[in-house]
């Protein structure tokens, strides 16, 4: 059975199971995977400001990076350990989100660009931990997020 999270009960155990082995380490989690985002769709770089840190001299080392990284992966992160549990805590965390991306141009083609690079980050990290349903119960989330999101 679906409910609004778009997801079955064993998608969202799926996605459950992947935080989990991520949960740990999200700074470091969540600096690559913005890491990526920018190694893999430079343009992306335009819609963050870095430039809170003076003394970094790489993205890398730079603290607004990582202090907007944790923001991202930690809202993500509630979508699935808490809204997936409950969906009016889904769709309440996801007005939210969208609420605060207003005016930015972010799309729905945006959140589905950044699923897959978190989907192929998650892959390249959990290697064999990693169930075979997850590609198909996170991209099933990120449509669903997507479509809070106008269409550009």
């Amino acid at each position: 059975m679906v409910d609004s999270t778009g997801l079955t009960a064993v998608e969202k155990i799926t996605l459950f199971s992947a935080w989990a082995l991520i949960r740990k380490d999200l700074d470091i989690h969540g600096r690559n995977m913005l890491l990526l985002l920018f190694d893999q769709h430079p343009h992306y770089m335009g819609y963050f400001d870095f430039t809170d840190d003076t003394t970094s001299h790489s993205l890398v080392d730079n603290k607004s990076l990582f202090g907007q990284a944790i923001h991202v992966i930690k809202s993500f992160g509630s979508l699935i350990e808490y809204g997936l549990k409950d969906p009016a805590l889904f769709d309440e965390t996801l007005k939210k989100i969208s609420r605060l991306h207003e005016g930015r141009n972010v799309f729905g083609s945006d959140v589905l660009v950044i699923g897959d690079v978190l989907l192929n980050y998650l892959a390249q990290v959990l290697g064999s931990q990693a169930s075979a349903m997850l590609p198909d119960a996170f991209r099933k989330l990120f449509v669903t997020i997507a479509t809070r999101f106008p269409v550009k």
